[in-house]
């Protein structure tokens, strides 16, 4: 009797990644200006930000006239900013797609400039996904009846619901799979307009403001939810607010009318990838153009003798209800960066490719939420805060150089209040992957900067 092979995957597979997900050069040099392979470069960068400067949306570039900045390939490198934390690479999740796929050619990667905005980049996206399917249709192993498989992480689902629902796409995508992608927007993206108003904050956080906020692409993850605080319950951002916290008002109007035609729109069926227990703002306070941020969020209708606000987590960037818009999610204690890593969610993607299920995960997920902060000074002590275990015993922490994979530390967790805590002082400036695993498959994972020292040399 002969043994049966592996289930495949028939259809087209488009890859699209998020938010500082692509490596982008220079067009007329070729110079790498983001999504370089040395770890350093981030801390360098953000401190002294003259490597920054290439990144920024100049005024043609708002006007259309694009070409300066091209989009080379999807993150191989472990990236890091401030605020947003650390982007890990696509190259476990691309690599299983392409085993799962009949052919490693009905896979493509799309890489994308993800400083410009969602609808722009969304129409190169139809040009790709047309010419990609109709490629593979004709090929040996393809077959005419294929369709699309849209995976995306984070923005990139914006972009894969946009073709979808409003460039024809819905037509020929049999499913889009998103991971941890902000339907409804993201309270951080308000934080990082707002950087550096109020209390004094670390100079990176500055950075982040002033170079996002040349960005459509940071605007179209604005919240469209009630987000905004109003000492009862919540209302709705507007670009009037956005420019009182120190963001663009034509760019935020424009991403408002994106996400009110996305929301009200048919794409086609999605299967979502939920990450949970992190803790992440959810909604926030405005108070003399000083955003003040909140862990909670406000129910529609409160019900009664409860309170009108309830903590629903997230992934620590996109709110647990903003990452999802139909059917049922699948849910993983992950952070944002993380998720497209996991190997629970490369399972989950490949069982979603061939409609097998993967199987039963090794252990039982529980409420772990991984805190660290998103960058600090070479010489500091590194903090590493767990929530939802109080058991030193039933988990594991490790903390790896991100650029070489080296173990820096393995520290034990101690109890502290109801949950545990540790502290290790890093080796250097660089980027670091802390890493914290209980029953579940896979561990909750996050990246830290470590920033030089001031009068360090500049990138």
């Amino acid at each position: 009797m002969p043994i049966p092979g592996a289930a495949k995957c028939s259809d087209a597979v488009i890859v699209l990644p998020g938010i500082m997900g692509s490596e982008l050069v220079e067009s007329a040099t070729g110079r790498p200006i983001w999504g370089l392979a040395d770890a350093r470069w981030y801390g360098r960068a953000w401190t002294s930000g003259s490597s920054l400067k290439a990144l920024q949306v100049t005024e043609d570039e708002r006007e259309g006239r694009l070409g300066r900045v091209t989009a080379s390939r999807l993150l191989r490198f472990p990236a890091a900013a401030p605020v947003l934390r650390g982007v890990e690479p696509y190259t476990a999740l691309v690599d299983s797609i392409r085993r799962t796929a009949l052919d490693p050619m009905a896979v493509l990667p799309f890489p994308y400039d993800w400083r410009l905005s969602v609808t722009h980049n969304a129409a190169l996206l139809a040009q790709s996904a047309d010419d990609h399917l109709r490629r593979w249709r004709a090929s040996p192993r393809g077959s005419r009846s294929a369709k699309l498989v849209l995976v995306a992480h984070s923005m990139g689902g914006l972009l894969a619901r946009c073709f979808s629902a409003h460039l024809g796409g819905a037509s020929e995508v049999r499913t889009t799979v998103t991971l941890g992608t902000p339907f409804r927007g993201s309270a951080k993206a308000v934080r990082i307009l707002n950087s550096g108003r109020g209390a004094p904050v670390p100079l990176p956080h500055r950075r982040l403001r002033d170079l996002a906020g040349t960005m459509p692409g940071l605007h179209d993850l604005l919240p469209s939810y009630r987000s905004v605080s109003d000492g009862t319950g919540a209302r709705v951002l507007t670009p009037g607010d956005v420019a009182a916290l120190g963001g663009d008002k034509d760019l935020a109007r424009n991403a408002m009318e994106l996400h009110r035609s996305l929301s009200s729109a048919s794409g086609g069926p999605v299967r979502s990838v939920v990450g949970v227990w992190q803790p992440t703002v959810q909604t926030f306070a405005l108070r003399s153009g000083v955003v003040k941020e909140q862990h909670w969020s406000y129910p529609a209708v409160p019900p009664p003798d409860a309170p009108g606000m309830v903590d629903r987590g997230g992934d620590e960037t996109v709110p647990r209800d903003a990452a999802s818009i139909a059917g049922e999610p699948f849910y993983v204690a992950q952070t944002h960066g993380a998720l497209a890593r996991t190997q629970e969610v490369i399972d989950h993607v490949r069982g979603v490719l061939t409609e097998q299920p993967p199987g039963a995960w090794l252990g039982h997920p529980v409420p772990l939420s991984l805190v660290v902060p998103d960058l600090l000074t070479a010489g500091e002590p590194l903090p590493v805060h767990v929530a939802g275990v109080s058991d030193p015993a039933a988990l594991t922490c490790r903390i790896t150089d991100a650029g070489s994979g080296h173990t820096v530390a393995h520290p034990f967790l101690t109890p502290h209040g109801e949950g545990l805590r540790s502290s290790i002082i890093p080796p250097g400036p660089g980027m670091y992957r802390v890493a914290v695993k209980g029953q579940a498959f896979s561990p909750v994972t996050q990246l830290v900067m470590v920033l030089p020292r001031s009068g360090s040399s500049s990138s």
